[in-house]
């Protein structure tokens, strides 16, 4: 009775070994519905409860096996069944590229572009594209963004100014008291300079990914200012380049650079800006794990004009850690040192910053909330005041914004209140 049971066991796994591998050779040569076993004979192979995971594996083990053109079939049939998973549009597009079909991979790939990849998922579709010969790509971004500002110019309508014993401008009132009271502050009345801004932007980029070590972005940007009100128009073009080492599992490192040319008008021809700026940045990305990561950064930024003379050197820190599926927390800081010439009068500032932030992330919509502080010493005084003053600012930012629900058009809409 045991040799019986024993035996019946045996035949058992026999059967289900070899009902195993038909079905693998079904499905791995041709699509899962049907296929053929011979002449006038058709085999139905049903396939609800099979997963991602398996024809994923099933697809590995025919590369493996010499077979690329049979698991790109296989994936392709996948897909049908599965059209929303990132994995087998990868897995497709790395069979397709293995079985000489390179056409199809702009097909597999596409729908990526506009859904949140992880860095190895990147890095596999990049791999795949720079094999099919597709190392550089083209995208042209259109952006505008309208807004109520007080003021147009970043200035208040009416500046009052204190006089401070002890000030230049103090001293010179002493001295002509009949035209000048040093115990009444001085007020200067401006015009109306609040409105409606309208920006828009055109941003043709260029995105060199070659099987090496790094990445390569180069951007054109033109931008015009175009407010409410007459007067205050504004335009300028950006020429930005920046390199992108290869992002390994603890640390990436990436360096920029920009150059550009602005023009902006401020009410009266006598008071329009031409200014030029350089800027040149670098920075670290750690990943201490899978729910937390920071950024080590220091830029340098210089401008030039005939009212102004800019110089600026910053460094910032920040961390950013996971606290649910759909939500982070982000902690920051930054030093600045400014140094500043020119007609403008205005004297350069030692900075501290830092900062809070949450950001949301759901399936339509998103949300970040930021709260930074920031603490300026300036170097030396200006001409109303006795001494060199200190500046604190609070500045709380909420941005609203479209989730995936427009990325069939490639739009993103972003709402945006400052405090």
């Amino acid at each position: 009775m045991r040799n019986h049971a024993a035996w019946w066991r045996a035949c058992l796994a026999t059967l289900l070994i070899v009902y195993g591998n038909g079905a693998y050779s079904v499905a791995a040569g041709a699509e899962p519905q049907a296929a053929q076993a011979g002449p006038g004979f058709r085999v139905h192979v049903l396939v609800p409860h099979m997963s991602p995971a398996w024809f994923l594996n099933r697809s590995r083990l025919l590369l493996q096996d010499g077979h690329p053109a049979e698991a790109h079939q296989l994936a392709h049939a996948a897909l049908a069944l599965y059209p929303l998973s990132t994995e087998l549009r990868l897995g497709a597009a790395f069979a397709a590229m293995q079985s000489g079909h390179c056409q199809f991979v702009g097909d597999y790939l596409a729908p990526l572009r506009s859904q949140p990849l992880s860095s190895d998922q990147q890095h596999r579709a990049e791999m795949v594209r720079m094999a099919c010969g597709d190392r550089w790509r083209w995208e042209a971004l259109i952006g505008m963004d309208a807004g109520y500002r007080p003021s147009l110019v970043d200035r208040q309508r009416d500046v009052t100014m204190p006089l401070q014993p002890g000030s230049q401008l103090h001293d010179l009132c002493v001295r002509l008291v009949p035209i000048c009271n040093p115990g009444q502050p001085l007020v200067s009345r401006g015009q109306r300079e609040s409105g409606i801004d309208l920006w828009n932007s055109l941003t043709v980029r260029a995105l060199y990914r070659a099987d090496a070590d790094w990445d390569y972005d180069l951007d054109g940007i033109l931008f015009q200012r175009r407010p409410s009100r007459p007067g205050f128009t504004g335009n300028g073009v950006i020429l930005r380049a920046a390199a992108a080492s290869r992002q390994t599992a603890r640390w990436q490192v990436r360096i920029g650079g920009e150059t550009g040319l602005s023009q902006f008008h401020q009410g009266r021809a006598e008071l329009a800006v031409s200014q030029t700026h350089q800027r040149a940045d670098v920075g670290v990305s750690f990943r201490h794990s899978a729910e937390r990561h920071s950024r080590l950064g220091a830029s340098h930024l210089k401008v030039r004009s005939r009212w102004l003379e800019l110089a600026r050197i910053r460094y910032d820190y920040s961390l950013t850690t996971a606290v649910t599926r759909r939500l982070t927390m982000s902690f920051g800081g930054a030093y600045e040192r400014t140094r500043q010439s020119g007609a403008g009068q205005l004297p350069g500032s030692r900075t501290r910053e830092t900062g809070v932030g949450l950001h949301w992330t759901g399936d339509r919509f998103a949300a970040h909330l930021t709260h930074r502080r920031r603490h300026e010493i300036f170097r030396d005084r200006l001409f109303f005041l006795a001494a060199p003053h200190r500046a604190r600012t609070r500045t709380t930012n909420l941005d609203l914004m479209t989730g995936d629900a427009f990325q069939w058009m490639n739009l993103k809409v972003v709402l945006s209140f400052e405090y």
